[in-house]
């Protein structure tokens, strides 16, 4: 048997993206470091940031543990409002989604598993907002399809 070594990862060397002017994403486990069976995202967001409307994948599961604050999770039927110490599991192909609609700084940890490469998404997200730049919504959708997130109507 051959033995593995172990990656240790501060919170500190994560490397961090900023998603327009209220949400910033820190990738504590990216795929190359998990052999693309998990991805673990530190989420801040600022009072009032839109988050993720309701959408789906088909290939990931994806789960939310509210770190602090209050982070409103749509559970595929409703928004829900959630605390510190809650958790969403969402399998593939439910709908889910989530945003700071509260007056204080919420904080999440975000798993996908498989990972997929899911922080190629972040960065692309936080690329079409760098500036200030308002995004097409043909840009979004072509970049949400890249990395199997499709939007749905609110249920």
């Amino acid at each position: 048997m051959t033995l593995l070594h172990s990656t240790l990862r501060t919170f500190g060397e994560a490397v961090k993206v900023r998603i327009g002017k209220t949400t910033t994403t820190r990738f504590i486990a990216l795929a190359d470091t998990t052999d693309g069976r998990l991805g673990l995202f530190h989420h801040h967001m600022l009072p009032g940031a839109a988050g993720a409307a309701p959408h789906y994948h088909t290939r990931i599961s994806e789960s939310f543990y509210v770190i602090s604050g209050e982070v409103t999770l749509h559970d595929g039927t409703r928004w829900r409002t959630a605390h510190a110490g809650d958790f969403l599991h969402v399998p593939e192909n439910a709908v889910h989604g989530f945003r700071n609609d509260s007056d204080a700084p919420a904080e999440m940890l975000i798993i996908f598993t498989p990972a997929e490469n899911r922080e190629e998404y972040f960065e692309g997200l936080a690329e079409l907002l760098a500036d200030g730049n308002t995004p097409t919504r043909a840009e979004l959708v072509a970049l949400m399809e890249k990395y199997d997130q499709f939007e749905v109507d609110e249920p």
